[in-house]
């Protein structure tokens, strides 16, 4: 009794020294980020969207995008990670005072904790809910190219990640990609980079790597990448893992009803007509077609391998439309900055032959399905069409060459060959619950409906 009642006089008290503290550290705090961004102001050289008092279409995609997330500019990278904002400091503290005295913590348990206890390690097997595999390149990479490059690697900083993120996480993106998001839809937690050491892969991994291709790379990029046939032998290896701890049965089962989400050949078709181009020659549309027919018929390969281990639901993001990137119009100067014809021309014959494929391996296969997020369609439509959803610029990055912009919400890309967190959550809904004019035979949504058969 005595002991209660000291808890129920001291949490008063308690909570009151709390918010003077708060508030002296969000005043401190205030100064400081108002010196800072009168320093902004004053030396940023990089673009930014408020130079013109009268920009209205600016301003209006700002309010359309912050309210999808949106984020202004981090400043000063070289101060470290943004600062946690007050309602984090608050619970932060509040948590540790309620701690020291000693109080019933669990009480102000948070959601996280009540689904692990729910659903945690000791009370469940992963075949008792969702699992996502994630294979592929850049766009998907949630970090396992920092563990294969470490300090050599450029988005290993700031300011990579600032929008969602305190630091840094490896991914090529302001914030989030879009296998985070549908980790979200189907009431995951973030998929873990397979690399990362130590790394919980109880809700599935994510093998995906920046420059990652179809074919073995030759490292032209100087960066050290794990291609499809790579990121098969670690699922493998995951595989043999959950066999030893699961049973050969059970990992099986599980298997089967997890959703295996794949992004993959815009680099090899990259890589192959930069080889022409640096020859002052173009790829013939029959040499075109055959490369094409290779790159599918090694994913296949690759698909199949998987299917026997026991894979059954595949959704591929298609390959975007390489040619209207930022980097390629750069890197091939000679168009003049409009779109590269043969690096739209083979995306286009590979989707169509991806499509054809996987409906074949559908008809064939025992309980095989797929998804097909229309990649293409879907972002080179917001790069014409920015202001039609709720974008300033459809076709100029936000970061390049060190200037950063202050708003990449306005942003359909991020850097130069990839998309803002903004862009990749609208592409991500799509894919998740997209009509058959987008994805198709089946959403992602779908097919985790199927895996609970």
């Amino acid at each position: 009794m005595a002991a209660a009642l000291l808890h129920c006089c001291v949490l008063p008290l308690s909570l009151a020294l709390l918010l003077i503290t708060i508030g002296c550290v969000s005043g401190e705090g205030n100064e400081v980020n108002n010196e800072r961004q009168s320093e902004l102001r004053t030396d940023k050289t990089g673009r930014e969207l408020n130079q013109a008092a009268d920009s209205s279409p600016v301003q209006y995609a700002l309010g359309e995008n912050h309210a999808m997330g949106g984020r202004e500019l981090a400043l000063f990278p070289e101060v470290g990670p943004i600062t946690t904002g007050w309602s984090e400091r608050l619970l932060g503290s509040l948590y540790s005072i309620l701690h020291f005295w000693n109080f019933p913590l669990d009480i102000i348990r948070s959601p996280s904790q009540e689904q692990d206890e729910a659903t945690g390690h000791g009370a469940s097997t992963p075949e008792d809910h969702n699992i996502l595999f994630v294979l592929g390149d850049s766009p998907f990479d949630a970090g396992n190219n920092l563990y294969l490059n470490e300090s050599n690697y450029p988005v290993a900083s700031y300011p990579y990640g600032y929008t969602y993120f305190s630091n840094a996480t490896g991914r090529v993106c302001d914030g989030r990609i879009l296998p985070d998001f549908i980790a979200e839809y189907a009431n995951l937690p973030l998929i873990p980079p397979s690399l990362q050491p130590g790394g919980d892969f109880y809700y599935g991994a994510n093998f995906a790597s920046s420059g990652a291709a179809v074919l073995d790379s030759d490292g032209s990029s100087g960066l050290h990448v794990l291609n499809l046939k790579g990121q098969v032998i670690q699922f493998k290896e995951l595989v043999a893992k959950w066999n030893e701890t699961l049973g050969a049965d059970t990992t099986r089962q599980v298997l089967a009803k997890a959703v295996y989400l794949f992004s993959f050949g815009g680099n090899d078709y990259h890589n192959y007509y930069e080889k022409f181009y640096d020859e002052d020659s173009s790829p013939t549309p029959l040499e075109q077609e055959q490369f094409v027919k290779y790159i599918v018929g090694n994913t296949t390969d690759a698909l199949i391998e998987m299917y026997e281990l026991g894979a059954r639901k595949i959704a591929f993001q298609n390959v975007g439309p390489m040619g209207c990137l930022p980097e390629c119009k750069t890197q091939f100067p000679k168009f003049n900055g409009s779109c590269i014809p043969d690096l739209l021309s083979m995306p286009t014959l590979s989707n169509k032959e991806l499509n054809k494929t996987l409906t074949d391996l559908a008809e064939r296969l025992e309980g095989f399905k797929f998804s097909i997020f229309d990649y293409f369609i879907a972002l080179m439509d917001r790069i014409e069409n920015p202001s039609e959803y709720g974008f300033v610029y459809g076709s100029t990055e936000c970061y390049s060459d060190g200037n950063l912009c202050e708003y990449p919400s306005a942003y359909v890309f991020f850097d130069e060959g990839h998309t803002t967190q903004c862009a990749n959550e609208q592409l991500a809904k799509l894919f998740w619950e997209g009509d058959l004019s987008v994805t198709s035979p089946y959403n992602m949504k779908q097919l985790f409906e199927e895996s609970k058969g």
